[in-house]
């Protein structure tokens, strides 16, 4: 079996460092998760939404989640220093929000979002996040993520119900933390081998240089 020289190595796990940097989905998005398996027409159903400070020259200052149609009963769960919102005129109880407190740097915070009853014949949900910076700027996550391609820059947070048929099984994998921290975990062993492969082919140029001379 034919093997590259140690400089050869390097470079190749280098450059199969920065492929899997590129190709990794981005993880520092808004994303929902449930207590345990959530089936269509579930009640007293308990979400956690994580949301990111993704700028770092400003401070997020206010969140509003917005229900798809169907939802009924949505409450805000006292998050610490922050003071819950009521839901705007007109939002049929899908909305649950939360001003005055700050997330800033690269922090994140789970607000916690109680939902009387879900819709039946549903296989997810989509929500809408809305973050407010301090600087005015507001971000809406709600575009959706397509099978096949490139992940949009604001995704909505989705959360897939069981007992229903799977819709689009592959569409939302690009947002999921699990699949960006295992690509992450390997593209950070990649550059430490990288790193530790480059004294040797140095060493190893030096050695051929010597023998040469």
């Amino acid at each position: 079996m034919h093997l590259l020289p140690p400089a050869r190595t390097a470079a190749a796990l280098i450059t199969a460092a920065l492929l899997l940097v590129t190709a990794a989905p981005a993880w520092a998005h808004v994303h929902v998760h449930a207590d345990g398996a959530v089936a269509p027409g579930a009640t007293d159903v308990r979400m956690t939404f994580h949301v990111p400070n993704e700028k770092p020259s400003a401070r997020t200052v206010a969140v509003r989640i917005e229900a798809p149609e169907g939802v009924r009963g949505v409450r805000a769960e006292q998050v610490t220093g922050w003071t819950t919102e009521p839901a705007a005129a007109g939002e049929a109880g899908r909305t649950a929000g939360w001003s005055g407190g700050e997330i800033e740097g690269e922090d994140g915070v789970d607000f916690v979002v109680h939902i009387d009853r879900l819709p039946t014949g549903m296989s997810e949900l989509a929500f809408v996040a809305r973050q407010e910076y301090d600087d005015g700027e507001v971000v809406t996550w709600d575009q959706e993520t397509v099978a096949g391609q490139p992940e949009p820059e604001h995704p909505a947070p989705v959360l897939s119900l069981t007992g229903a048929p799977a819709a689009d099984g592959g569409a939302h994998a690009a947002t999921s933390p699990d699949t960006s921290w295992t690509a992450a975990v390997v593209c950070g062993v990649l550059l430490l081998l990288a790193a530790a492969g480059l004294p040797v082919a140095r060493s190893a140029a030096r050695r051929r240089g010597a023998v040469t001379r």
